[in-house]
């Protein structure tokens, strides 16, 4: 019996990149289509293991279903990571916008919280909605993946 390659290395390549999809400011906007930045993430991770393994070896949708979903709680926690480090600058923001609003409510907050008191916020929040979006379309992306690369390889 052969024995199946791991999935764990093109699943953490497609949680990288679902990851910074999911994490860069401005990048992030991609997912506004139907999370495609997480679903892309999904087909990558399929593609780089059916290239991972040998011309006989097959591969199941169950695989791909793995594959997916593994890159999808990878790039959950690494999107998180680069949101935190980027939310760290919505203090910033909040104080550059504070001198064209007059709000004494704004300078009250800003005087209360610290950047890492944010950065702690925005982490927590997004792993538990990453969590749920990237697995679920992290997990699609798989499924498709499977139908485009699944078959097996032509000699």
């Amino acid at each position: 019996m052969d024995q199946q390659q791991s999935k764990l290395k093109p699943a953490v390549w497609g949680g990288l990149f679902i990851g910074v999809i999911t994490g860069v400011p401005i990048l992030n906007l991609i997912n506004c289509f139907c999370c495609v930045g997480v679903i892309g993430g999904g087909i990558l991770s399929v593609y780089l293991y059916r290239n991972s393994l040998k011309e006989d070896q097959i591969m199941s949708m169950s695989d791909g279903v793995a594959i997916g979903l593994l890159a999808g709680v990878l790039g959950a926690f690494s999107g998180a990571i680069l949101n935190g480090i980027f939310g760290a600058m919505t203090r910033d923001i909040l104080e550059f916008a504070s001198k064209y609003i007059d709000n004494p409510q704004i300078d009250e907050i800003l005087y209360n919280i610290t950047a890492a008191q944010i950065a702690k916020g925005f982490f927590l929040l997004n792993i538990l909605g990453n969590l749920l979006i990237d697995c679920v379309f992290g997990l699609i992306g798989g499924m498709i993946g499977f139908a485009i690369y699944g078959k097996a390889k032509m000699v």
